[in-house]
């Protein structure tokens, strides 16, 4: 009997031995295939494989991420996998939904993939959010910067980066690809357009949301009596006449420039451009005289009507569209803009000078101005104010 259980012994014992070595054996096979599946399928020439990446390869291909004086290139793996462990096990399993959608054609077409590219763009950003831009921090990090050696607007958001907390996602969406354009204006006049429609008839103070027209009497024949220009301030006076709202505007007209209303004096934020004949019916008030400038100012005020469905009761999903607009247009090439670097009437040159190298239209730059220049370094506290 003890000659038997010897016999087992052995048996049991080379049995977990060969046992082992095929435990270890399997595990090594399986390490070394995923490194080598993780590596063939980090490159760019797999990633260009499938046909509906070849339009962000070509994205990606304009940016010094792609080429650089230094001859540093980051593939798309170094942005969108992570380098090792689980996170890296957990990216390739994140991934083939990738290639589901490519099979089941989702985003088998350019226009299909434009119209997904929005959901697409905030799901990558949702997701470099919650990693504190882990992928971005393998090659850039704030302890390894010099940031005397950087342009001084780089030092600046990169100091203000650090001191807030911030993460690169948070300046740098579109480093890489094209931002989602359905951020641009078409859909976000378009939906203060719905909401303007929604505002109460009891709702007094109102602001423009676009370029509309103003007419002196209830008639609405001729157009050519003034514009309201896009977040300028009026107050309703008296009972709406079919689709008109009856208002009282204010603002502040310059000596000699008889035919525009400036929402605050000395400062050259247009609220209303008026025709000869308006302009004769405005009453004018207190003037002061700008103390920078010599500039006399005069208090404005007129009584007309003005399209009612074009207007919010409230100026904060103006200003919302209008940051938006600033991240998706500005944010690339600047990091997220500090609207305190410059004054109002700075502002006006500032967005001039850049709306060529965007695809703003007319409507849009005078929304993105006004806004800049209504939150400009020498507009604390008068947004709300100012125009009374």
């Amino acid at each position: 009997m003890a000659e038997e259980k010897r016999k087992w012994g052995g048996r049991w014992t080379k049995g977990a031995l060969w046992l082992f070595l095929a435990g270890m054996l399997l595990t090594a096979i399986l390490f070394i295939g995923f490194d080598v599946v993780a590596h063939n399928t980090k490159s760019n020439t797999f990633c260009m494989s499938c046909h509906t990446m070849q339009s962000n390869f070509a994205e990606y291909q304009g940016t010094p991420h792609f080429q650089n004086r230094m001859g540093v290139q980051a593939g798309c793996s170094d942005c969108h996998v992570a380098s090792g462990g689980l996170a890296l096990l957990w990216d390739k399993v994140r991934a083939s939904s990738d290639v589901v959608h490519h099979l089941v054609g989702t985003v088998g077409t350019p226009q299909k993939f434009e119209e997904r590219r929005q959901a697409m763009a905030e799901s990558v950003w949702a997701h470099m959010k919650r990693t504190d831009s882990r992928e971005c921090r393998s090659c850039h990090s704030f302890a390894n910067m010099d940031l005397l050696e950087q342009r001084s607007s780089a030092r600046k958001y990169h100091t203000i980066a650090q001191k807030d907390g911030a993460t690169c996602i948070d300046c740098h969406k579109g480093i890489a690809h094209f931002l989602p354009m359905s951020n641009d204006a078409s859909a976000g006049a378009s939906k203060l357009l719905e909401a303007a429609r929604s505002v109460p008839a009891s709702a007094k103070r109102l602001y423009a949301v676009q370029t509309t027209p103003l007419y002196l009497t209830a008639d609405t024949k001729d157009q050519n009596q003034g514009r309201v220009m896009p977040s300028a301030p009026v107050e309703r006076t008296g009972n709406d006449e079919g689709n008109l709202a009856k208002v009282r505007i204010t603002g502040w007209r310059q000596d000699g420039v008889a035919k525009v209303i400036y929402f605050a004096p000395g400062k050259r934020i247009m609220s209303f451009s008026l025709s000869e004949e308006t302009a004769k019916k405005v009453t004018d008030g207190k003037a002061e005289t700008d103390a920078s400038t010599g500039q006399k100012w005069t208090e404005a005020t007129l009584e007309a009507y003005v399209e009612k469905d074009k207007f919010l009761d409230k100026s904060e999903p103006l200003w919302d569209y209008a940051k938006q607009m600033m991240t998706v247009n500005c944010a690339t090439c600047h990091g997220e803009p500090d609207l305190h670097h410059f004054t109002a009437n700075q502002w006006i040159g500032v967005i001039s000078s850049m709306q060529t190298r965007t695809s703003l239209d007319a409507e849009q730059v005078r929304m993105l101005t006004q806004y800049s220049q209504k939150h400009g370094s020498d507009m604390d506290g008068k947004t709300q104010t100012a125009g009374k």
